[in-house]
C-alpha cells in the first residue's frame, strides 16, 4: 500500500515536471472583455470558450464583460444592447465597472471600439497587473499610442495590439521568408472612415497590418494620394530601396514580392489565428507583436493624415513620432 502510494506521488511529481518543462499549465485563466460595442467581442469569447477548444485556447474562459461603449459613436452605442444579450446568453456575466471586472479575471480583452478611451480604461488594468490585448484601433492617436506602451513599461505589464490580418496564412509565410528578402508589397482592405480618428485607424489598419507582418518595421517616409477612381493610397519608402504600398479597396487581398518570387499576402483567414495567439500570451505573457512595430504602423497611418493635409507631399515617420513622443511627454507632465 505505501509503495503504491509513493508510486503515485512519484508520477504526479513527474507530470508536474513535464508540464512545467513544456510552459504549460492547465489553470483556468479567468477572461474579462472590456467594451461590447464590436463583434469581436463576441467570436472572441466563442472561440475562447468553445468546450470542444484545444492548447492555449482551452485553459481560458471569458467570465465577465463590462459592456459600456462610446457615447458618441452611432455604430458603438447601437451595438451594446444586442451583444450584451449575446454574451449573456453564453453565460458571461456583466458588471457595472472596470474595477469589478478586475476582481474577477486574470486577463483582459480590451474591446472597446473607439480607440480615444484605451489608454483610461487600461491603466486600471496594468495597475492590476492584469496581461491585456489591445483591439485595433491600438489608440485614437499617435501621441496615446505612445503614453499606452509608456505605461506598459511603467507598470511592468507587456501587452499588444493586433489586426487578425497580421495572422493570415500566406502573409506568415512571406514574413518567415517563403520568397526571401521581400523588395515590393501591395495589400489591400477596406478603409471605412471615422471622423473622431485618423482615416487609416479606424479600418484601414487591417491592409496597413498585413502590409507591415510582410515588410517588416524600417520605413522612412510616405506619400498619400488617390487611385484614379478616388479611394486613398499610401505609398511608404523602406530602408534598403524597398516599397510598400496600401490601397483602398473593398476586400483584402495583396501581393508581395521578394528574391525567390511572388505570393499572395493580406487574406483574412477568420479571427480564431489571432485568438489563438492572445490566449498563448495570456498563458505566457510573451508578445507576439513588438511595441516598436506597432508604434510604426501607427505611425505609418498618421503620416498618410499629414501628407494629406500637405496636399500630398512626403512625410516621414519619424517627424511624426518626434511630435507624438513630444505631445505624450506634455501629457505626462500635466
Amino acid at each position: 500500500m505505501i509503495l503504491k502510494l509513493f508510486s503515485v506521488i512519484a508520477l504526479m511529481f513527474c507530470c508536474s515536471l513535464l508540464a512545467a518543462e513544456d510552459g504549460k499549465s492547465t489553470d483556468e485563466i479567468r477572461v474579462g472583455i472590456i467594451g461590447l460595442d464590436t463583434s469581436h467581442a463576441i467570436a472572441f469569447t466563442k472561440d475562447l470558450n468553445d468546450p470542444k477548444a484545444e492548447g492555449d485556447l482551452a485553459i481560458c474562459r471569458v467570465v465577465a464583460v463590462y459592456p459600456k461603449g462610446s457615447p458618441d459613436i452611432e455604430s458603438s452605442v447601437s451595438r451594446v444592447p444586442k451583444y450584451t444579450e449575446e454574451i449573456q446568453a453564453m453565460g458571461v456575466e456583466v458588471v457595472p465597472s472596470i474595477e469589478d471586472l478586475l476582481s474577477r479575471v486574470d486577463a483582459v480583452l480590451l474591446e472597446t471600439n473607439d480607440g480615444r478611451p484605451h489608454l483610461e480604461q487600461l491603466l486600471p488594468v496594468l495597475k492590476a497587473k492584469k496581461r491585456v490585448f489591445i483591439d485595433k484601433p491600438i489608440a485614437g492617436s499617435l501621441t496615446d499610442a505612445v503614453l499606452i506602451f509608456e505605461a506598459s513599461k511603467k507598470y511592468g505589464v507587456p501587452l499588444f495590439s493586433s489586426s487578425s490580418l497580421r495572422f493570415g496564412a500566406k502573409t506568415l509565410a512571406v514574413r518567415d521568408g517563403a520568397i526571401g528578402k521581400v523588395t515590393y508589397c501591395q495589400t489591400s482592405s477596406p478603409a471605412s472612415l471615422e471622423k473622431t480618428h485618423p482615416d487609416l485607424f479606424w479600418y484601414g489598419i487591417h491592409g496597413v497590418e498585413s502590409l507591415f507582418t510582410v515588410m517588416g518595421t524600417g520605413c522612412e517616409s510616405v506619400v498619400r494620394s488617390k487611385t484614379d477612381d478616388g479611394k486613398i493610397k499610401v505609398e511608404g519608402k523602406w530602408k534598403g530601396g524597398r516599397t510598400g504600398v496600401f490601397l483602398e479597396g473593398s476586400g483584402y487581398s495583396g501581393i508581395a514580392k521578394g528574391e525567390k518570387g511572388e505570393s499572395e499576402v493580406g487574406s483574412y483567414d477568420g479571427y480564431k489565428p489571432l485568438v489563438v495567439e492572445i490566449a498563448k500570451y495570456f498563458r505566457t505573457g510573451e508578445v507576439p507583436v513588438s511595441p516598436e512595430e506597432t508604434l510604426e504602423i501607427y505611425a505609418f497611418m498618421e503620416a498618410a493624415d499629414e501628407s494629406k493635409r500637405q496636399g500630398g507631399a512626403e512625410v516621414t515617420l519619424a517627424s511624426v513620432l518626434e511630435k507624438a513622443r513630444a505631445e505624450a511627454k506634455g501629457k505626462l507632465k500635466d
